[in-house]
């Protein structure tokens, strides 16, 4: 059975990025000493700072609480738009791998369509 160990966990979500506790810390307007509290885990983050910690690497709360749950992608920081036709892909790619069609539909392109705008903004 393995512990889970949160402030190891956060260590190795800012490593794998080459990110310093201090550009954490900037990230979630706290000092690097507390940074360095949480990794030891003589801290606890507040639960808004989870949420931080959570949208800043990429992962979802129950990552950050010790419950593998594959499959989230945040959202932050992204526009309306964005958020829209990534939606749209993920519905697009389901149906896909649902049926036997190994080809792209018009649909399909269009979505690829507006990814390719958004990147070249």
């Amino acid at each position: 059975m393995e512990i889970y160990d949160l402030g190891a966990l956060i260590k190795s979500l800012r490593k794998q990025r080459g990110m310093s506790q201090q550009q954490l810390a900037d990230l979630l307007h706290v000092t690097d000493a507390t940074v360095s509290k949480y990794e030891a885990n003589t801290a606890t983050p507040p639960f808004e700072t989870l949420r931080s910690i959570a949208s800043i690497f990429n992962v979802s709360m129950d990552t950050l609480c010790g419950m593998e749950h594959k499959g989230a992608l945040s959202v932050h920081g992204l526009s309306e738009d964005q958020i829209e036709t990534l939606k749209q892909l993920t519905d697009l790619y389901r149906i896909r791998s649902a049926g036997t069609n190994h080809s792209l539909t018009q649909e399909q392109f269009a979505v690829i369509g507006k990814i390719v705008v958004e990147l070249t903004k």
